[in-house]
């Protein structure tokens, strides 16, 4: 039999990533938490993906929520480390956040969101039967049989993310994903975030 020397992947082509920190020697959850409920009792929310849920409608880069304005910062200096290099040479140049809320059965569908070039997402309270968003393969690999055929994730269908209370995610825009529903009591509490990039 015939031994090839050179049969393992050569590159991994095409990747995407998704990058994750702890917060929470940076940030007070309970102080997020109170401005939090701050901009629930005033903003009646809008409709966006989220079924049943709520989806703020109103600035929240504002002096009078400054705990939420610090996880907004932090959110962009851990952005601009990470694509502070010789090849990427970006930096964020825009940055649009909103909060969401999720009940008992509350959910969001599935989206993506368009060119947008990166998302994020830090979780400020999550119930202990609720689970973080689910980010979906959309490529034309999902067609083949090589899709799912073993546990690593470069041949996963799909990522389930960990929501843990003050851990921020950021991710590309175009990853399509959605929010399960979950039976417990609580609410998925988290701010979302837009994120624009540019040359430096």
């Amino acid at each position: 039999m015939i031994e090839f020397k050179n049969c393992l992947i050569d590159r991994n082509v095409f990747p995407s990533f998704l990058l994750s920190t702890d917060l929470t020697c940076h940030v007070d959850n309970d102080d997020v938490i109170v401005d939090f409920l701050k901009v629930r009792k005033k903003d009646k929310g809008k409709k966006k993906t989220n079924v049943i849920g709520w989806h703020s409608d109103i600035k929240l880069h504002d002096p009078e929520y400054p705990h939420l304005c610090n996880v907004m910062d932090l959110a962009g200096t851990f952005t601009n480390q990470f694509l502070d290099n010789e090849e990427t040479n970006l930096h964020v140049t825009d940055m649009w956040c909103w909060l969401m809320e999720n009940g008992v059965g509350a959910y969001n569908v599935v989206h993506n969101h368009g060119k947008m070039d990166l998302i994020g997402v830090y979780y400020i309270e999550v119930p202990p039967k609720a689970e973080g968003m689910t980010l979906l393969r959309t490529d034309a690999f999902t067609h083949t049989r090589l899709c799912g055929s073993n546990k690593s994730p470069d041949f996963a269908i799909d990522f389930i993310v960990d929501a843990v209370v003050g851990r921020l995610y950021i991710m590309p825009g175009h990853l399509y994903h959605y929010v399960r529903p979950f039976d417990d009591k609580g609410f998925r509490r988290s701010l979302v975030f837009n994120i624009g990039v540019g040359k430096k």
